[in-house]
């Protein structure tokens, strides 16, 4: 009799251990793609998750507060996930401390420039640049405050007036020639090619505006001048190389920018040659756009 009592009890209750075996089911509280960081933190008796930044949306912000069925298992903590994409450098208004890969500020600018007074009238005051800031760069943020260094790489060209061209002699010395006979639609210019390392201080103003200043090392490693003309139904084009342009060079930079596109003064005081090898041509000054560029950011 006692065994067909165990026996029922064991058949009713059967059931009811199988369903305490299965394992629970979670419910979905919120899915968010590619979140930038995640924060879990402990807030007396509650768990506290927050979620800065997401994939596409910066900006987006999200909190969930749940209360543990035991204390103690979670502690606040970080997530730092891969780099993410992002157009133009990565923002520090909504982060207390960020780093960012980058590509940015592809320019062009058109300035002047102060010339010997031998050569007054015959190089031309005014020159053109263009180049890209940051072909690759390191920056660190923190709060609304940034530092940054890159390399990158720039082209500048000197012109004559006419009827000159320029001339290099036996020993390297870049000089001047008139052009006299049936020499026509004239076309020379000295192009100036530089490795640059800008060290750049940047500030945020506002959401979309911040200003940068910074010196920029430059390595000029390499400069030409070419001369164009036609003689009767002839045309003519010549290349000189090897010439003794100043190696290094120190400049500086003033930029704004809003979103995207920025203004820029870059300022150039030392001169082109070395001292003994071409007319003193320094002191050139650059007013242009740059446009931004893209950023990896992480956090």
């Amino acid at each position: 009799m006692v065994n067909k009592l165990l026996m029922l009890l064991a058949i009713f209750l059967l059931p009811l251990i199988v369903l305490a075996q299965e394992p629970s089911k979670i419910d979905t509280v919120k899915v968010i793609d590619k979140p930038n960081q995640v924060v879990i933190a402990e807030d007396g008796d509650q768990v506290v998750v927050n979620v800065n930044g997401a994939y596409r949306d910066k900006d987006y912000k999200y909190e969930y507060r749940a209360k543990p069925s035991s204390k103690g298992f979670a502690t606040e903590q970080k997530e730092n996930h891969s780099l993410s994409y992002q157009f133009g450098r990565c923002d520090s208004t909504h982060s207390k401390r960020s780093f960012d890969v980058f590509m940015s500020d592809l320019y062009v600018g058109f300035g002047g420039n102060t010339v010997e007074q031998g050569n007054r009238d015959i190089i031309k005051r005014s020159t053109l640049e263009i180049g890209i800031l940051n072909f690759v760069g390191l920056g660190v943020n923190l709060n609304r405050t940034r530092l940054s260094l890159g390399m990158g790489f720039n082209w500048t060209t000197y012109g004559l007036n006419k009827p000159y061209i320029w001339n290099r002699s036996d020993d390297g010395t870049v000089g001047l020639d008139a052009i006299t006979g049936e020499a026509q639609n004239i076309r020379t210019s000295l192009l100036v090619r530089s490795m640059q390392f800008p060290l750049l201080f940047n500030q945020y103003l506002g959401k979309h505006w911040d200003i940068t200043v910074g010196p920029i090392l430059n390595w000029n490693f390499y400069a030409d001048f070419n001369t164009s003309y036609s003689s009767g139904v002839n045309n003519i084009s010549v290349t000189t190389h090897g010439l003794y342009q100043r190696k290094f060079s120190v400049d500086g930079i003033l930029m704004v920018s809003w979103k995207g596109l920025g203004a820029y003064f870059r300022y150039s005081p030392q001169s082109v040659f070395k001292e003994g090898f071409g007319p003193e041509i320094k002191n050139r000054w650059t007013l242009g756009i740059t446009i931004r560029g893209v950023g990896f950011c992480g956090r």
